[in-house]
């Protein structure tokens, strides 16, 4: 698979598995953000949560939840998970978005790579604080300062102040988590597929590939249109300045295995918002990248469902969320007369 850059951005913000809808953030002050001064360390070995079953007469759908963020430099010991691959049939990875080189050619990729890098820059080189709200500005500068290292005005390629709202968001939101003892990097999946590879266990990637009739067409749309993206970045700037503790419970939670501690804690997650601000522009649908929350679910299940009736064994990897919330995935395969066991607690 061949990602363009502005689609893996799309990828990220769009799919459904990335991400439960967001709550309502609380008000924030700026001159009182969350504290942020404990680094969440977490070394070694930790069990995760353990696998919910999901059964239709002799046949068993085992889902691992994944978690993002987690701690940095945690081992993940998967409670008893290759034993249960090394007696599976197919593994279903984790669903997601993607563009293929079948669809948009090699050397038609390699060429839009220089488009594809300026177009994450705001038309007409305009800068962050001609866009942002002055009351917002200002935040956005104490966090700039606080986590983006390699911030440099001197190399306008590496100059945040001139990328779109959305980008400049999602790169802080990136190092913040990072300077807090996190990391977007999953352990599951290498364990997964090292296991698979080892017994020779099909693996099914759960992939969906939206029809790219006129790439370039939509590229240049892109860069020069602006998107809807302010409420994206005012809400990831509040996400980081009072969620950060949360944050590190939650992973913290994940990590020795706690569902019902992560069931609780709540998540103010600003992605619905930055969604919305790409499902609603109009390089979307040049792209025909629509509905893909309601796709991916679709493709999902339906794979699920596929793997149940012909497999005795399938394990299959699915973001905690789609299994704790009430409207996730395994909401939805319960509400179809599935069993569904949760996991024990150690």
């Amino acid at each position: 698979m061949y990602r363009l850059p502005t689609l893996l951005f799309l990828c990220t913000f769009i799919g459904a598995a990335t991400a439960a809808s967001a709550n309502p953030l609380p008000p924030t002050n700026p001159s009182t953000p969350a504290s942020d001064s404990e680094t969440l360390v977490i070394v070694g070995e930790q069990p995760g949560p353990g696998m919910w079953k999901v059964a239709r007469g002799n046949n068993v759908l085992w889902i691992v939840g994944t978690q993002l963020p987690v701690p940095q430099n945690m081992r993940w010991r998967a409670k008893g998970l290759k034993a249960t691959i090394a007696q599976s049939q197919e593994i279903l990875g984790e669903p997601s978005i993607g563009v293929s080189l079948k669809q948009i050619g090699y050397f038609t990729a390699l060429t839009m790579l220089p488009s594809a890098m300026e177009a994450r820059k705001n038309p007409d080189n305009a800068m962050l604080k001609d866009i942002v709200p002055p009351a917002l500005y200002p935040r956005w500068l104490l966090l700039r300062d606080k986590y983006v290292d390699e911030y440099n005005t001197d190399n306008e390629d590496a100059d945040i102040e001139r990328w779109r709202p959305i980008f400049a968001a999602l790169h802080l939101y990136s190092r913040a988590i990072r300077k807090s003892g996190l990391t977007n990097t999953n352990p599951v999946w290498p364990v997964i597929k090292e296991s698979a590879t080892k017994h020779r266990i099909k693996i099914t990637e759960i992939k969906l590939e939206p029809p790219v009739s006129n790439p370039r067409t939509a590229l240049k749309e892109f860069s020069a249109s602006r998107l809807s993206d302010l409420d994206c970045f005012a809400k990831t700037i509040a996400r980081i300045e009072t969620d950060l503790d949360a944050m590190r419970s939650r992973a913290r939670a994940w990590a020795v295995g706690d569902v019902e501690q992560l069931r609780r804690l709540p998540v103010s997650d600003q992605r619905a918002a930055c969604q919305e601000a790409i499902t609603n522009a109009s390089f979307v649908k040049t792209l025909g990248a629509q509905n893909i929350p309601s796709q991916l679910e679709t493709l999902w299940l339906s794979s699920a469902e596929n793997a149940l009736a012909k497999n005795a064994v399938t394990v299959a990897v699915l973001p905690i969320a789609q299994l704790v919330t009430a409207d996730g995935y395994l909401a939805k395969l319960r509400k179809k007369g599935y069993a569904v066991t949760e996991p024990e607690t150690e």
